[in-house]
């Protein structure tokens, strides 16, 4: 079924099920959409046969290449991705509705990668991206993560004995320093993230998003309680940030920032130890701590990550699974990926 944005009740059962169902993702949610103002959005979600919702996708659209629309799921579909004939349906009724110059329907869930898995989609007609892919900026989502199980993890000890030792020891010394972290949502938080946000772009050299995008993320997440700001301070300065959401079963560390000016006194760990806290006190499952170039030391993300999942096996995705509906606008889209 096509959601209809204008039915309040459909809009809430919609959203209910892609927050607590426990393969949510925030972009899935109607919301995501919305903050993605300048892409088109479709809503598309399965009943069983008690009127429930087992099954949904959201759809955001933008042209990818000249007069082409690029349709994408991104981190989804919200279903039991095993299921190949729903993941169709679902994907043959969102074609039906979008317009008739898209040229590719791409989703990225969070699923393990799985060989058998991959044959049976390519099999019933998708293609798929993923181990022929060597560089992490060749998929929109990074297949590769570093994800915290709180499997094992009753309290705060359980937690921060689940850390590398050397990483108990630098929060430790954070807090002797003084350094202290506090968490909102307001656009007050959102201007305090983005000085160091932009100050880490640009030491790593790397693009950024405007500041309105972060307000709106503000604005339209605020009230939902799953949506937060951390901030770590040393002596009245704003030394380290990070923004996780927390829809299904984990929290989502979605955006960083910090100053290296400070950076002996620690602040990213003391920032990530109140973070997975976050998670620990909401009874998540799982921390996902995002993407990583190679499961090596030699890429800066997975050093750092590591030593707070270095208990936990690496995740590597099953990537980009691709309904492509017109292959001359499909290769020249892959074009411009690095491969």
């Amino acid at each position: 079924m096509i959601l209809d944005l204008n039915d309040e009740a459909a809009v809430k059962k919609y959203n209910d099920f892609v927050r607590t169902n426990w393969r949510g993702q925030a972009t899935q949610d109607t919301l995501w959409g919305a903050l993605k103002a300048n892409w088109g959005h479709l809503y598309v979600y399965h009943e069983n046969e008690s009127g429930q919702i087992d099954a949904a996708m959201a759809v955001l659209t933008i042209e990818a290449v000249p007069g082409k629309l690029l349709a994408y799921s991104p981190r989804g579909p919200i279903a039991d991705f095993e299921n190949i004939e729903l993941v169709d349906s679902l994907v043959n009724e969102a074609l039906e509705a979008l317009p008739n110059n898209v040229f590719l329907l791409r989703m990225d869930p969070e699923v393990i990668y799985d060989q058998d898995l991959n044959d049976r989609y390519q099999a019933a007609g998708y293609q798929t991206r993923n181990v022929q892919i060597k560089s992490m900026h060749g998929n929109i989502q990074p297949r590769k993560n570093m994800v915290l199980s709180y499997k094992d993890i009753k309290n705060e000890d359980d937690l921060m004995t689940h850390f590398k030792r050397d990483y108990r020891t630098q929060i430790r010394h954070a807090i002797k320093d003084g350094m202290t972290v506090d968490f909102g949502h307001s656009r007050e938080f959102v201007d305090d993230f983005y000085e160091t946000y932009v100050m880490m772009a640009n030491a790593q050299q790397i693009t950024y998003r405007p500041k309105e995008y972060f307000y709106r993320m503000s604005d339209l997440f605020a009230s939902t309680g799953l949506f937060k700001i951390f901030l770590a301070h040393f002596q009245g300065h704003i030394v380290a940030s990070g923004i996780g959401f927390a829809h299904g079963d984990e929290i989502w560390y979605m955006y960083a920032g910090s100053d290296r000016k400070y950076s002996k006194h620690y602040g990213p760990y003391l920032l990530q130890w109140e973070m997975t806290k976050w998670g620990l006190s909401l009874q998540k499952a799982e921390y996902d701590f995002g993407g990583v170039g190679v499961f090596d030391p030699s890429d800066g993300l997975y050093r750092f990550k590591h030593g707070f999942t270095y208990k936990d096996a690496p995740r590597e995705y099953i990537g980009e699974v691709d309904k492509v509906l017109d292959k001359d606008a499909y290769d020249k889209y892959l074009l411009t990926f690095n491969k």
